[in-house]
């Protein structure tokens, strides 16, 4: 036996089974997932791959890993524990050689203090410390929130409220798939939205403001960018009319149409021109617009939301339909419910039957 040859295939059985048996920070790279625990990093640092930086004024964030027994993952988080008050003060957790543009992002989050402010935050798609996406919820406003920084400046696009109990652990997480995003807290969808400020791919990182002590746990993101968009080519007639639509009413911010597919129990979104909540359950408006055939009218971040009974071009009632727009200067509902029924009827009339609205558009 060659003795050299003996030596090398040893060698190299044994590095094979240190990186087998490594703790693993990234996993997964194959299917483009990488998640970070910070559970082998060194306490009282900032971990290795990431980088400390500030939005606005202030001094920068204290970022550091530390250890809490609470942990969803124990025993390490990644803390920021500066409590610099200065109000439009924005610390940052950069993750070093990341770059995503489609993605899924998730991280879990305690508010640990903050008298100005008590808000944990992801970035992505970011150009640098001054442009980026930012969603985040506040312990002590009680909400969640979408943003994007242009220049410095935030300027919140989406949002919704809702209980954000402190010094309890939470999980956000966003999905970004070209210029539509859609948002959840603690696995329940809160919110979508469309804003086409960043198209480009960006690196990932957490975030802070002012005073917010945060604790951060399993940071995890996953690359979508391969994802079949529910709009790519091979999209159903209905999806054809919404798309339409959508390019000849610009002023439309959101269209779905609410049907209950062959050889299925319930009415979902079936077509929308934001493909994440395509297949989501029809919501209690929708329902109640095809079971009295009357309009219901909502308003939602200072838009009008109005559901309307979908009809075929001979009258026939087959499900509802839902349009988003901004209101008219001091439009009041009973004028939104007009000027939706006008659009809907731009769909309606090319509407021939229910099942034609199921096949392939071609």
């Amino acid at each position: 036996m060659n003795p050299r040859r003996h030596s090398m295939g040893f060698a190299l059985m044994a590095t094979l089974a240190l990186a087998l048996t490594a703790p693993m920070r990234n996993t997964s790279a194959q299917t483009g997932k990488r998640a970070w625990s910070f559970d082998q990093d060194p306490v009282g640092k900032m971990p290795p791959g990431f980088t400390s930086a500030l939005t606005g004024q202030g001094t920068i964030g204290q970022w550091s890993v530390m250890k809490d027994d609470s942990a969803p993952s124990q025993p390490n988080v990644l803390a920021q524990t500066s409590t610099d008050s200065t109000d439009y003060r924005f610390p940052l957790a950069v993750a070093d050689g990341t770059s995503y543009k489609d993605l899924a992002l998730s991280v879990k989050f305690k508010t640990i203090s903050g008298k100005v402010d008590q808000g944990a935050g992801l970035v992505f798609r970011l150009k640098d410390k001054d442009n980026y996406y930012i969603t985040r919820a506040n312990a002590l406003e009680d909400n969640f929130r979408l943003y994007h920084v242009i220049k410095g400046r935030r300027v919140q696009f989406a949002g919704a409220n809702l209980k954000v109990t402190p010094n309890a652990w939470h999980e956000i997480k966003v999905e970004a798939r070209g210029n539509e995003f859609k948002c959840f807290y603690d696995g329940q969808l809160k919110f979508t939205a469309k804003d086409g400020t960043f198209k480009d791919a960006g690196k990932i990182g957490l975030w802070t403001k002012a005073d917010s002590v945060i604790h951060f746990d399993d940071l995890a993101v996953e690359d979508l960018g391969n994802t079949r968009s529910s709009t790519s080519p091979g999209k159903i007639v209905a999806q054809k009319l919404v798309d339409e639509l959508a390019a000849k009413r610009p002023e439309l911010v959101r269209i779905g149409l609410h049907l209950t597919p062959p050889n299925h129990a319930d009415n979902i979104i079936v077509a929308c021109n934001i493909a994440a909540r395509i297949g989501q359950k029809s919501d209690l408006e929708d329902l109640k617009a095809m079971r009295t055939g009357k309009p219901v009218v909502l308003k939602e971040e200072g838009n009008f939301d109005v559901t309307l009974p979908l009809h075929t071009s001979s009258g026939k009632l087959i499900g509802a339909i839902g349009l988003t727009f901004k209101p008219h200067g001091t439009e009041r509902e009973s004028s939104a419910a007009g000027r939706a029924r006008k659009m809907a009827a731009e769909l309606e009339k090319q509407i021939t039957s229910e099942t034609k609205l199921f096949e392939s558009a071609g």
